[in-house]
């Protein structure tokens, strides 16, 4: 009796280890199945989240390139308004970029912001003493056109260069990414820009004409 019971168990062990096995076997596959379906969720997760990294590094690229556009090309640009070829300091460079719709200002919301920024307290005298600390600082003067020239970049855009004197002597010289419009030689006007350092160029006397030259957001005739 004995006998049997203890055969009965090893065959039910025996069974039972067969069972297992089996079931092993039967599950194995389904196992791997599920194993393979989550690679296959990360590895379509790590895809999307890469396509989403480089679409933001795309759109951050963009929205620094729209930002720095005008920056950049006045930088171009800037060596070419007198002899002496001066640099556009990094500071006016730098609040181009902060403020890049209002250089220039094109809209009437945007010409209204810059002459609303102007600091009026900002006088010649400040600057032929030492310009460095209004590179960040918008101000506005008024004077006689001595000389005005536009150059059509391309269907949209305007490079326009403006040299102005006013009632003491004092000269300009504004660089500018939009037309100015109906202004003409000898009109009286008022311009708004940012400060970008002194320079000089010689004048059709043989002599040496000191200006300073601004990086122009808005000019326009006198009493507008």
């Amino acid at each position: 009796m004995k006998k049997t019971l203890l055969i009965t168990g090893l065959a039910a062990l025996s069974l039972g280890l067969v069972a297992c096995g089996d079931s092993g076997a039967t599950n194995a596959p389904a196992s791997q199945q599920e194993q393979q379906n989550t690679s296959d969720e990360e590895a379509k997760k790590k895809a999307d989240e890469e396509a989403a990294q480089k679409a933001k590094e795309e759109a951050d690229k963009q929205a620094l390139l729209e930002k720095t556009v005008y920056a950049e090309a006045t930088k171009a640009a800037f060596p070419e308004i007198t002899e002496s070829q001066p640099e556009l300091p990094q500071q006016t460079y730098d609040f181009i970029v902060a403020n890049n719709t209002l250089f220039p200002a094109k809209t009437p919301e945007d010409i209204k912001k810059v002459k609303d920024m102007a600091d009026k307290s900002i006088t010649i005298k400040h600057l032929n003493k030492n310009a460095t600390p209004y590179f960040n600082k918008v101000a506005t003067f008024s004077g006689q056109v001595v000389s005005v020239e536009e150059k059509p970049i391309n269907d949209q855009e305007t490079l326009s260069l403006l040299h102005i004197i006013d009632d003491n002597d004092q000269s300009y010289q504004v660089l500018m990414f939009k037309s100015t419009g109906d202004i003409l030689e000898e009109d009286q006007v008022r311009f708004w820009g940012i400060p970008a350092g002194p320079s000089s160029f010689s004048n059709v006397s043989g002599g040496t004409t000191n200006v300073q030259l601004f990086v122009g957001a808005h000019a326009e005739k006198q009493g507008k």
